[in-house]
């Protein structure tokens, strides 16, 4: 079943129009998952629903033809707002929420309310988020702002505490494999089967896997990696540096391929970990699982730990702009130092 474009989200769905039927839609929400499960799109949708000039609110089904519908998906409606952290920085800063604020405060130009968006929210420092606070304290009548992020945790408990926390599950396989085919990311069911299961309910996940150079280079990297000789980090850093490179002149594309390696690296280890348990590990590869029973022999569940950890801090500083190869080299040196027989290569 789907709302529109939004696929597998049927309960959160549900759970807003019962709030809406019952007089009880909050008029802040906070959108927490993982990354490329679609809580931006259902967002859009969100504010298609409660701006359409032909159906009510009430119902939450936006007709998708009204003018007020195209503009929304448009982003030319002027009572649609859309803020995150600009390219070129590595926070969303003060700046973009006192105007968020500003613009919120206008009165609504064709209707009776106003829609805004904050993506990036996990991206807020203290001091934006406490100019945020005001808005959520002393909201604009009939307003609705939707902060999107990935967990409640990593938000002041003082924005938590004025949102309605709206959590959002990795999408199923079929819901996954529906939205591949109609994006034509995949040219069939069989393929659209393979990169759903590889995606595990990300749809960033299975396109970034759908690139045959980069699911050639990531069979590679975890191959050198689980070797039983070890590998070379600095020459492996300097592989993953250049592959990066050929995604693109721009920095954006450079860092979405690493940051994908960062990710790919981690769900191995935690296939890893659940090879080190005596359970079959989460793997649609076949080649992945026999790499992690292969590492698990030589690995305890406290190395493999660490070693998921650090990729996961990797994809941190990746993702807030740090210097690409400072992060590339540490990460490999640092997985160098736990992984068996590889010791040797960074004496």
């Amino acid at each position: 079943m789907s709302w529109g474009p939004v696929h597998g989200h049927d309960r959160v769905v549900l759970s807003l129009r019962l709030a809406m039927a019952e007089g009880r839609f909050p008029h802040s929400l906070l959108f927490v998952g993982p990354e490329g499960v679609g809580k931006k799109t259902f967002a859009v949708r969100l504010a298609q629903a409660l701006l359409c000039e032909t159906r009510s609110e009430t119902e939450l089904e936006p007709c998708g033809a009204c003018q007020a519908c195209l503009q929304v998906m448009a982003k030319t409606h002027p009572d649609f707002l859309i803020f995150g952290r600009p390219a070129d920085r590595h926070e969303l800063p003060i700046a973009v929420v006192r105007q968020l604020g500003h613009d919120m405060g206008l009165k609504p130009a064709r209707g009776a309310r106003k829609v805004a968006i904050v993506d990036d929210a996990d991206d807020m420092n203290d001091e934006a988020a406490n100019a945020l606070l005001k808005t959520l304290e002393e909201p604009p009548p009939g307003s609705v702002l939707v902060l999107i992020g990935t967990s409640a945790e990593v938000q002041l408990e003082t924005i938590v505490s004025r949102c309605r926390v709206v959590r959002f599950d990795p999408l199923p396989e079929a819901e996954l494999q529906a939205v591949l085919r109609e994006c034509g990311i995949a040219a069939d069911h069989a393929e659209a089967a393979r990169l759903a299961a590889l995606g595990e309910g990300s749809v960033a996940r299975a396109i970034g896997l759908a690139d045959p150079a980069l699911t050639a280079f990531r069979r590679d990297l975890i191959d050198q990696i689980a070797q039983p000789g070890g590998f070379d980090p600095a020459a492996t850093a300097k592989s993953i540096e250049t592959f990066v490179k050929e995604a693109g002149k721009e920095s954006v594309d450079q860092r979405t391929r690493a940051a994908l390696l960062a990710v790919e690296l981690a769900t191995f280890f935690r296939a890893v970990l659940w090879q080190t348990a005596g359970l079959e590990p989460p793997a649609a590869d076949p080649a992945d699982r026999r790499a992690a029973a292969n590492l698990a022999e030589r690995l305890g569940p406290e190395d493999v730990f660490l070693l998921a950890e650090r990729c996961l801090d990797a994809h941190y500083h990746i993702q807030r702009k740090a210097y690409l190869p400072l992060v590339l080299d540490a990460l490999m040196s640092d997985l160098a130092r736990v992984l068996p027989g590889t010791r040797s290569a960074i004496a």
